[in-house]
């Protein structure tokens, strides 16, 4: 009685190909592996079963080892060049020590004597098929690992591309995103043989996203047949195959997977359709991630507005009544004059001058405010790296001066290049973490410092502390998304956020610290060169 096959229960038989110039071991590979539940093709020498392995893709090929035309060393090779994540076991009748140890280093899962034991072959085959979904499910974990491990935001279309391309073997990936007005637009793509190649397959996309009412399969086209979804495919030249995947959140498209074959030895088939909607799943989700994630920085950043909000509002209480007292001076001053009492202009003159400082500070306080919540993140023109940083000391100054000295010492003339607001942002979050990490510290000094300085190519910022550091173990997962070190009161999402920022602008962010002696976090961004200036 044999041993039932895992791959019973499987949707779709897992597919073997025996090779064999024997006709009747074939047949009797065929009757029995087909009893338990495979599904098998037959090639009677190597180069039929590279013709087989162009259109279809086997999980196991079980080959004799002569033949004639090609040996089934020959085709071991072969088949591990064409498609090393097929399993191969390689049977014979002379079962050499130098034949066994050639075939195990090409690459051979195992080597089975003729004639076998059908229970041993049973139990080689069931071993093989395993390994072979194992490798098959290691590939698409690391997939969607790369995916999810992407904290920089606009990258994970390249990452979701990229590792399509892997994961599928596919000559081209096109990764589409519907736009405001749900038009679709190429998010990445990669292998694309022309710019019109990936117009055509934006537009295949479409038609498969506006059939979805009716038909929510994914789009499979091989030679000789044809979605109806689609029409003719012929424009878009030597392709042998493509799919068209739907990604979809119940009701909601948010995009659609294209994965093309050019005319070559391999094909799209079922077990690639199978496949890909494990993947689509991944990208789905990865995605999904990634839209929340921006919907996350938004928030993060109001919080950090929240964060400071009394701060502020004790920033314009103390220049608001600066201005109210001097223009009540003013204003006695002006009665008086129209009553002819004698006026000390000198001392009017010096109250408007007041008055104007005081209000310039609220302009100030206000356009730090403005900046540091615009949502305006692409790389802009040049600016002067100290306004970023003067705007969030401001910002700051409540909530680090009521923990710590704060001593800025900043190098005066350097341009980045980027957006002012988003900048900002990064030292706000900086300092504000330096702040809450001197809260409670009983160390002999209490002191912030951010400093800056030119370096080749690179503006260098530190923003340094004397507080408790942080432990050793912790400074790996620092800027990984929702990691806090501050227990219930942080949200974890800061310094991914400013790490996400630096790295848009072209820039980096390191950490380094020693418990008990303080942290220094250190901002590197691109420097306008001084012959530009």
């Amino acid at each position: 009685m044999s041993t039932p096959s895992p791959t019973r229960t499987s949707p779709v038989p897992e597919q073997i190909l025996v090779v064999d110039d024997e006709r009747d071991m074939r047949l009797l590979l065929r009757y029995q592996l087909e009893l338990e539940g495979y599904d098998i093709s037959e090639a009677s020498d190597g180069k039929a079963a590279l013709r087989l392995l162009r259109e279809s893709t086997p999980g196991l090929v079980i080959t004799d080892v002569r033949m004639p035309f090609m040996s089934g060393l020959e085709l071991l090779r072969e088949v591990k060049q064409f498609r090393p994540a097929t399993e191969v076991i390689v049977a014979t009748g002379y079962a050499e020590v130098e034949t066994a140890i050639e075939c195990m280093r090409a690459g051979a899962f195992d080597l089975i004597r003729k004639p076998f034991d059908i229970h041993e072959m049973y139990s080689c085959v069931a071993r093989a098929l395993d390994r072979y979904r194992l490798n098959a499910s290691a590939d698409l974990v690391r997939a969607s690992q790369s995916f999810f491990s992407s904290n920089e935001l606009e990258r994970l279309p390249e990452a979701i591309v990229e590792g399509s391309r892997g994961i599928m073997a596919a000559d081209a990936v096109v990764l589409l995103i519907p736009d405001a007005q749900g038009r679709f637009e190429v998010a990445h793509a990669s292998g694309l043989a022309s710019e019109s190649e990936g117009t055509l397959l934006r537009e295949f996309g479409e038609r498969v996203v506006q059939r979805l009412s009716s038909d929510r399969t994914p789009a499979l086209v091989v030679p000789g047949l044809e979605d109806p979804r689609l029409g003719s495919i012929r424009a878009l030249g030597q392709v042998a195959s493509l799919i068209l995947y739907p990604l979809l959140v119940g009701e909601r498209v948010i995009g659609v997977l294209g994965l093309l074959r050019r005319v070559g030895p391999r094909i799209f088939g079922k077990k690639d359709l199978d496949r890909a909607a494990v993947l689509a799943s991944h990208v789905v989700l990865a995605l999904e991630n990634g839209r929340l994630a921006c919907q996350l920085a938004a928030s993060e950043r109001l919080a950090t507005l929240g964060q400071v909000a009394a701060g502020i509002g004790h920033e314009i209480n103390n220049p608001s009544a600066y201005v109210l007292s001097n223009l009540g001076y003013i204003r006695e001053q002006l009665v008086a004059l129209r009553q002819g009492a004698p006026v000390d202009l000198a001392e009017l003159e010096q109250a408007v001058l007041d008055a104007r400082e005081g209000a310039l500070r609220i302009s100030d306080i206000v356009r730090d405010m403005r900046s540091l919540a615009r949502m305006d993140d692409e790389a802009g023109g040049w600016f002067e790296l100290n306004e970023a940083i003067r705007s969030a000391l401001r910002i700051a100054r409540v909530e680090t001066t009521r923990r710590a000295v704060v001593q800025a010492d900043l190098l005066d003339g350097l341009e980045v290049k980027g957006s002012p607001g988003p900048v900002s942002q990064v030292f706000v979050n900086l300092l504000v973490n330096a702040a809450q990490a001197l809260d409670g510290w009983q160390g002999a000094r209490k002191e912030i410092r951010i400093t800056t300085r030119r370096e080749p190519e690179r503006a260098v910022i530190e923003v340094s502390d004397t507080g408790p550091g942080i432990p050793p173990e912790m400074l790996p997962r620092l800027f990984q998304p929702f990691f806090t070190t501050k227990g219930s009161t942080g949200t974890g999402l800061g310094l991914s956020i400013s790490r996400n920022i630096v790295r848009r602008f072209g820039g980096d962010i390191e950490v380094s610290s020693v418990p008990g002696d303080g942290t220094v976090f250190t901002v590197s961004l691109p420097i306008r060169p001084l012959a530009e200036g």
